[in-house]
């Protein structure tokens, strides 16, 4: 069936799939019912946020380990593995109130598993975008990643509707039963071009200003070269800043724009539909300028939004901040494993692009704690807006550093 799919429909599937994967950002909903339900039984404000922290990193890690057996095992298999994880993380999670340590079990159950395997489902939808869609490589990987940003729009709700009907450990049991019935079918679509494909001429003839991979390494060689370090500093830095305000964008709308509940939720909202449009937004940027390009604008307007939230006190300029915020955050999504193809090539891309990832957990789990911490201490989070400013003319500068590394052959692992 996969065989006779359009190429168009690959995106669609990997869309699909994210959308469900990327159920962990809505985490905010089962953080504030494990409180509330679990509150004696060593639930808090802080303790509650380690599953979702400890996904994070595992979902990192996923995507390392992801990568290298993409690339030899193709994408199917890898994705299959990953959502029979993802789907029974979240059953058995729907058993952790039956542990003496609920919050304990829950975050090695939810961390371990589901992180893991949304880290195993995630990467092969971007390599399979990629495969079928090589001249406009930024725009199909940006497609399928706006499945992740769009999530919370779906699944917030849903998780919501459930937990106010059966509790949180049964809805994990339903949500687990749900993605397991979705995602095992959609994996098994996922599908690499056969040897020696070419996509149509006509359509390549429309790209001639498409940028082609510059070198072909392997992730040691990939290791050993100083761009890919600054690509890594560059992916910590932005999407710790992403986070600072994507995980607390209720309450800065709240405390800086001065808006009731039922309006920052709306901020909420308005931040998921940047996030998913900033995806395929930078994603054609970085075809069309190059991924170094796409940087440049990214932390230009990121320096922009920064600066209003810092200065901000009225309800527009915040709300205008947290959307900017939220397109450039999902913009390095996007942006970044191109970043990594143009530089490093497309035949280890699953691998090279999974250690390049890594900056992505870093930079969640820094702005989970950081952003809190900032905030504890000063009473407010505007200065937490003067450290992202300070940080988004870092990467402005270090991207325009950013070039080829020297060497351009080689394909060790």
């Amino acid at each position: 069936m996969a065989e006779r799919m359009p190429r168009g429909a690959y995106l669609a599937v990997g869309l699909g799939m994210n959308l469900l994967l990327g159920t962990a950002y809505s985490w905010s909903v089962f953080r504030a019912a494990l409180i509330n339900e679990f509150g004696t039984r060593g639930a808090d404000e802080f303790t509650a946020l380690l599953p979702f922290a400890a996904a994070m990193a595992m979902f990192s890690v996923g995507m390392v380990f992801a990568g290298r057996a993409v690339d030899r095992h193709g994408p199917r298999k890898v994705a299959l593995a990953g959502v029979l994880v993802f789907g029974a993380g979240y059953v058995l999670c729907g058993f952790f109130d039956r542990s003496p340590w609920p919050i304990l079990t829950l975050t090695v159950l939810y961390g371990g598993l589901v992180g893991l395997g949304t880290g195993f489902g995630y990467n092969p939808t971007i390599t399979t975008a990629v495969r079928w869609f090589p001249v406009r490589k930024g725009l199909a990987s940006g497609i399928v990643v706006m499945g992740v940003g769009l999530s919370p729009l779906v699944t917030a709700p849903l998780a919501g509707f459930l937990i106010g009907l059966y509790g949180v450990p049964t809805t994990f049991l339903l949500l687990g039963i749900l993605f397991l019935a979705t995602l095992v079918p959609l994996s098994l679509l996922l599908r690499f071009p056969p040897a020696g494909w070419q996509p149509p001429a006509e359509i390549v003839a429309k790209n001639l200003r498409t940028w082609r991979p510059l070198a072909e390494v392997g992730p040691r060689t990939m290791l050993r070269s100083r761009v890919f370090w600054t690509a890594w500093t560059l992916y910590v830095l932005g999407t710790a800043e992403g986070f600072m305000v994507i995980g607390n964008a209720f309450t800065i709308a709240k405390e800086i724009g001065l808006a009731t509940d039922a309006v920052a939720t709306v901020a909420v909202m308005v931040l998921a539909l940047f996030n998913s449009g900033g995806r395929p937004l930078f994603g054609r940027l970085a075809d069309l300028w190059s991924p170094k390009g796409a940087l440049l604008v990214m932390y230009a307007v990121l320096l922009g939004a920064m600066a209003l939230l810092s200065i901000s006190s009225g309800l527009a300029p915040v709300f205008l901040g947290i959307a900017l915020t939220g397109i450039v955050f999902g913009g390095f999504l996007a942006v970044m494993p191109a970043l990594s193809t143009l530089y490093f090539g497309e035949g280890h891309a699953g691998a090279n692009y999974g250690l390049l990832f890594t900056a992505f957990g870093v930079g969640n789990v820094i702005a989970l704690f950081a952003g809190g911490w900032i905030r504890e201490a000063t009473g407010a989070y505007l200065s937490a807006f003067y450290i992202g400013l300070a940080l988004s003319a870092v990467g402005l500068a270090l991207s325009l550093g950013v070039k080829p590394p020297k060497s351009k052959a080689g394909t060790a692992a």
